[in-house]
């Protein structure tokens, strides 16, 4: 795990964007084509608009999204629409977008929907850009969630899943651990001091086994990939 700290989230989103962007050239020349999954939230508009500035084989690209609320995409909590709105512009107009959601009322209902494009359009992720919440959640990895269970297990075939949590005002479907921990390259993404404590907090090795608490662990104690931490100061 590289640690990665920066003064200013300007420099932060120029120095992300750089570092995503040769990922994916990489692996564009490599094999073809790249895919790159993302998270929303406001902190990655900044790292968005940088992105999408960038000369990349965008039409050699598909993007998708780490996890998405089951909502429409001009419904401002979509992550569908701030990936349209802050990165699919300029060059990286061109990228081929996947969203999650579909057109089934619930994401239970939308299940098998979101697993078949998943399943036909991405053979394995490239590069997957995770956010964090206060709690220590990442994607839709809730703390004690009655879906994290299905989210982590890392020997599943589902690629997606469901999370309808009673207390969650709006339920989302979220890109599960089996279809991550197969991803080339991962990236965290946070800012401020209050993530900062969350981080330490989550980095305590004596509860590395207490994923449940705080799923964000799991990315955090795994060998599988390489994960490089994004931060401010």
């Amino acid at each position: 795990m590289s640690d990665n700290r920066f003064e200013s989230s300007t420099v932060l989103a120029k120095q992300l964007a750089d570092a995503v962007s040769l990922c994916l050239k990489e692996r564009v020349e490599q094999k073809g084509r790249a895919c790159l999954a993302v998270s929303g939230g406001n902190t990655p508009k900044a790292f968005f608009e940088e992105l999408g500035k960038r000369q990349l084989p965008w039409s050699h690209i598909l993007v998708t999204l780490v996890d998405e609320r089951w909502v429409g995409e001009s419904d401002p909590s979509s992550n569908a629409g701030l990936v349209r709105e802050h990165l699919l512009r300029g060059p990286a107009k061109a990228a081929y977008f996947l969203p999650l959601k579909n057109s089934a009322l619930t994401p239970a209902a939308g299940f098998m929907a979101c697993e078949n494009s998943l399943h036909e359009q991405i053979s394995r992720l490239d590069v997957a850009v995770f956010g964090m919440g206060s709690d220590g959640h990442t994607a839709s990895w809730f703390p004690h969630s009655t879906a994290l269970d299905r989210c982590l297990d890392e020997s599943g075939s589902a690629w997606s899943c469901p999370v309808m949590d009673t207390e969650l005002a709006i339920p989302r479907m979220t890109l599960t651990w089996a279809m991550l921990s197969r991803c080339q390259k991962i990236f965290l993404h946070f800012e401020g001091d209050e993530k900062n404590s969350v981080f330490n907090a989550a980095c305590d090795p004596g509860q590395r086994q207490n994923i449940a608490a705080m799923p964000v662990r799991t990315l955090l104690f795994q060998s599988q990939v390489p994960l490089s931490i994004f931060r401010t100061s």
